[in-house]
């Protein structure tokens, strides 16, 4: 009712620039962002087109927002466009969503062919870019390809993750933030970051933004461990190692634990069943040595998972 705090501006400003949009719009979370845009956009009589592995709260905006949900084997690009062929023409509008960089595998979407696909069948593309802000391709995110920005008109994420503190964002144009300023009802009727909560992501984003080194830093890291276990190279700074059941991915975190690495056990429902697995996560404050001792000691567990 009485407006933003004038550090929202110079936040959004910040994230408008480092991914070369018009504008952003910032929210309480990254889950309370995809809660209010994938519903702004989409609604009954409309069809919203989900890579299989999208985030949890893509998928709950999809639900939501009362469109009809067709979901498309992961990264799968043919299985994603006979879904358009088959349903486009049914519906109104179209939403195609998917994660840019998937927490759980660490792979990255194809979003220079999901946009094409797009394009061709007038359909908007929503790319929950979480895990690639200031970490792929020289932290700009997910939605650069080699080099090359890719022209997604709904580029989310969240200030959780490389940013170091709270928060969800959304970059786009001009009409799209006007519109949801006034639509998204998790922006509407949620309590707003605390200004100390902006004014840390704005430091943080000068930061990714001048500091080339730290950026490479987490890739660094994942590709030296995955070169010590022989693992194929990484996409992004998170490097699943699939291990089965969920006893022994437990009993895996455990021992590494005992070794001071803190490394997560995901486990269904999660992950599909008979996919239990570590997930190392990379990060700029991590040294060679820490990486190299890691690698040795996850070394016992993949012999196992590969015999």
């Amino acid at each position: 009712m009485t407006g933003n705090h004038p550090l929202y501006a110079e936040l959004e400003t910040r994230l408008a620039r480092w991914k070369g949009t018009p504008r952003a719009l910032v929210f309480g979370s990254g889950y309370l962002a995809n809660l209010g845009i994938v519903p702004a956009f989409a609604g009954a009589g409309d069809l919203i087109v989900a890579d299989a592995l999208s985030h949890a709260c893509l998928f709950g905006g999809a639900r939501l927002s009362g469109a009809r949900v067709a979901v498309f084997a992961h990264n799968d690009l043919a299985h994603c466009e006979s879904l358009l062929k088959e349903r486009r023409g049914e519906h109104a509008r179209c939403l195609v969503v998917t994660d840019g960089v998937f927490s759980m595998d660490g792979d990255r979407a194809p979003v220079g062919e999901l946009q094409a696909l797009c394009e061709a069948w007038d359909a908007w593309l929503l790319v929950d870019d979480a895990h690639g802000l200031g970490v792929v391709e020289a932290g700009r995110g997910s939605c650069v390809v080699d080099g090359q920005k890719i022209p997604v008109p709904l580029q989310m994420g969240t200030l959780s993750k490389a940013v170091g503190g709270y928060g969800g964002y959304l970059c786009a144009s001009e009409a799209v933030v006007s519109l949801l300023v006034g639509r998204a009802r998790t922006l509407v009727y949620s309590t707003g970051l605390p200004p100390a909560t902006v004014a840390a992501a704005c430091a943080a984003l000068d930061r990714i933004a001048s500091d080339s080194d730290l950026v490479a830093r987490p890739m660094r890291n994942a590709a030296l461990f995955c070169a010590r276990l022989s693992l194929q190279e990484p996409a992004s700074c998170i490097v699943p190692l699939v291990l089965g059941d969920a006893e022994t991915a437990l009993a895996a975190s455990a021992d590494l634990a005992r070794q001071g690495f803190l490394v997560a056990a995901i486990r269904p429902p999660t992950v599909p069943e008979g996919t239990a697995r570590l997930r190392l996560t990379f990060t700029a404050a991590h040294e060679e040595e820490d990486v190299r001792r890691l690698a040795e000691a996850v070394r016992p567990w993949r012999e196992r998972a590969t015999a």
